[in-house]
Parts: C-alpha cells; sequence; structure tokens
C-alpha cells in the first residue's frame, strides 16, 4: 500500500485512514469479483464443451448465457480497477507536489 508523507499534521491521520480504507475495500472487491470470474470461466467452458458434443440450441443459450456473465464480471473488474488508478494517480500527485515543494524550498 502506498503511505502519505507528511503534509499538514492534522490532515495526515484523516487521509492516510481515507485512503487506506478505499484500498483495503477496493482490493477486497478485486478479489471477490476475481473469484466470480473463476467460477463462470469453469462454468463457461464445461459449457463450451457441452455444446460442442450436443450441438443442441439449450446447450447454446447455456454458453451463450455462461459468456455474457463473463463479459459482465469483466467489466465489472474493469471499473474497479480504474478506480484503484485513480487513487494511486492521485495519491503520485500528492507525492510529486510534495518533492517539488521541498526541492523548491532547499
Amino acid at each position: 500500500m502506498i503511505f502519505l508523507k507528511r503534509r499538514d499534521q492534522s490532515d495526515v491521520p484523516k487521509e492516510m485512514k481515507l485512503l487506506n480504507e478505499n484500498l483495503q475495500q477496493i482490493t477486497k472487491t478485486i478479489e471477490e469479483i476475481s473469484n466470480d470470474q473463476r467460477d463462470i470461466i469453469k462454468k463457461f467452458k464445461f459449457e463450451m464443451e457441452n455444446f460442442v458434443a450436443e450441438r443442441t440450441l439449450d446447450s447454446c443459450i447455456k454458453t451463450l448465457n455462461m459468456s455474457m456473465q463473463l463479459a459482465n464480471v469483466r467489466e465489472q473488474l474493469l471499473e474497479i480497477y480504474k478506480q484503484y488508478i485513480s487513487i494511486l494517480e492521485s495519491e503520485l500527485r500528492l507525492n510529486l507536489q510534495d518533492d517539488k515543494k521541498k526541492k523548491s524550498i532547499n
């Protein structure tokens, strides 16, 4: 995890707590959605094998359904990773600004 550098003493605990809570929640969500994705992939492979063997409309629909579920889960993962990246970019930007200020003072 990325921790904040010292800024104003009053803001640091609040910022660190918020950052850590956000990152922990996002990490937990990523793990949960990744687990869902693994389960759906297993089901999709099974349905795909079933479709290849049977070639029925029912097996085709089941395979298509699994494919759509997989696409939805991957979209959720993409969105949560975008949030994760946004938090990390913000933290990096703040750290770079702090470094510039320190260099300009020295």
